[in-house]
């Protein structure tokens, strides 16, 4: 069996649990993500070899030192497919420029390192459940939540699809640290 990896944003917000449970009575799913697989992908890179790996980590490693930490607010439930069977149940972050630059470079850069990836066009969200059971969706008012995420990490996870949780990181890829962070750290050192 093949091993296939993803470079995805790790969303660690409590609230969404408290989403998600809100929700789900109201849908048929049978797989319910747990809270530590939370994530937004920002690029599937499926079976890649050892050396394309080892390039993979220095293309994130390279342009997450670009990018400077920000924050994500979610406010809306949406779906994959189907409205009266959705396949994938997510919650959706509002609109970030800083997220829409770190997919578009890193994506832009992968392409061209491995060109058999996904091309598909970048969708952020978070999966809340998938694959649909049996039954009918039940109609309900959506909770309203405004939930904040500080992304300040960018993470190489490997799927391991017989394990709990079902993907695990391989590397974690800082953002890069304001100036004023840097001198704080070195001062408490000093000090």
């Amino acid at each position: 069996m093949s091993t296939h990896y993803f470079i995805a944003i790790p969303i660690e917000a409590t609230e969404l649990v408290a989403v998600q449970q809100a929700i789900l009575p109201y849908y048929s799913y049978r797989r319910i993500y747990r809270p530590d697989e939370f994530h937004l992908t920002i690029q599937f890179l499926g079976d890649i070899d050892g050396e394309e790996l080892d390039e993979v980590k220095e293309i994130t490693r390279r342009i997450c030192q670009d990018i400077s930490p920000f924050t994500l607010t979610f406010r809306t439930i949406d779906h994959f497919g189907r409205a009266d069977r959705p396949r994938v149940l997510t919650i959706v972050p509002d609109a970030s420029d800083s997220l829409q630059r770190l997919a578009v470079a890193l994506r832009q850069e992968l392409v061209e390192l491995i060109p058999r990836l996904d091309r598909k066009a970048f969708v952020p969200h978070v999966t809340l459940a998938k694959k649909w059971d049996t039954g009918e969706p039940i109609d309900y008012v959506p909770p309203e939540f405004n939930i904040t995420e500080s992304v300040e990490e960018v993470v190489l996870y490997e799927v391991q699809p017989n394990h709990t949780p079902s993907y695990r990181a391989v590397e974690v890829f800082p953002l890069r640290r304001p100036e004023e962070d840097i001198w704080q750290s070195r001062l408490k050192f000093l000090t």
